[in-house]
């Protein structure tokens, strides 16, 4: 559902080499400075085009009682419609850095914000929370499907490894890369059986517009990102020392981040904890009550 939903689109320039897409979407005639600001992080190979219903939801959500929110959603460098020239190794907190910039340049630098992050995104988020809480800008943190990461980090290759590795886990036939690699990995065996079809039309159909796999390098770096990411004890802390609602939505069927990962960082950032019955991108039935969890979450804040 959209209803008079506004949206904005530009693009930012981070650096030379990197500029980013960005979308807002906001009730007609919102006053930005006394609107919520939530920045929403996409998780690793994908493009903000998965964000879009929930933001479009949220949006009629808070018009629907009069109050007004923005949204700002964005591709990482060299996903979707963001572009980066000089291909390097990334890291959470490069990425967050990124959207640091982006906040700053959309809201300006005194701009307080509430931050979501799935998967990758979510690594990217807590990244994120650290450098807006040593500006008390962050308002409040809600991560989904993810996790601090580990110490010991084995698979932290930088990403000309991961370019080796990426022809076998990214396969050029998109068929076979949606519907055995994609759906499995993403959805509880349920969901597969009601909606599989449906998003595998979707997606291949509109196969760029969803995913990044067509360009493998920039999958490798996405990937150098996630598997060298380690929130430290020093990092949780400071965290849990901003007195902020922190959320984690926990996927107890994921197959992607261990559901004990997710779990662990519940626990050690003390937030709050909504635990759902599925895959690592959430299935249609429990659809209504993730809305809800989010919504819960930032009118506590």
């Amino acid at each position: 559902m959209m209803n008079d939903i506004q949206i904005t689109s530009n693009t930012c320039v981070i650096s030379p080499e990197v500029e980013l897409y960005y979308e807002i979407r906001s009730s007609p005639n919102v006053s930005s400075e006394h609107s919520l600001k939530m920045i929403m992080v996409m998780g690793a190979f994908a493009t903000m085009r998965h964000f879009e219903e929930q933001a479009n939801y949220l949006v009629n959500h808070f018009s629907s009682l009069q109050k007004s929110i923005e949204i700002l959603t964005y591709d990482h460098r060299g996903i979707g419609k963001s572009t980066c020239t000089r291909p390097e190794r990334q890291t959470s907190r490069m990425l967050a850095n990124d959207a640091y910039l982006l906040i700053n340049e959309v809201w300006g630098k005194n701009s307080s914000v509430h931050v979501f992050g799935a998967s990758l995104g979510g690594m990217v988020a807590q990244e994120l929370a650290l450098l807006l809480v040593s500006e008390r800008r962050l308002r409040s943190l809600y991560l989904v499907a993810t996790s601090r990461g580990t110490y010991i980090r084995p698979l932290a290759f930088g990403p000309g490894v991961w370019s080796k590795l990426m022809p076998f886990l990214i396969k050029k036939d998109r068929e076979h890369m949606i519907r055995n690699v994609l759906l499995p990995a993403a959805f509880s065996p349920e969901t597969l059986a009601t909606r599989g079809e449906t998003y595998a039309t979707l997606w291949l159909n509109e196969y760029d517009q969803w995913w990044a796999f067509d360009n493998q390098q920039a999958c490798a770096c996405q990937a150098s990102a996630a598997a060298s990411h380690y929130l430290s004890n020093e990092g949780v802390q400071i965290i849990r020392d901003a007195n902020i609602p922190i959320t984690v939505q926990i996927s107890t069927r994921d197959k992607l981040i261990p559901p004990k990962k997710q779990h662990e960082l519940a626990r050690i950032l003390k937030a709050q904890s909504v635990v759902f019955d599925q895959g690592h991108m959430g299935d249609d039935h429990v659809k209504e009550q993730i809305y809800r969890s989010m919504i819960n979450h930032f009118e506590n804040a």
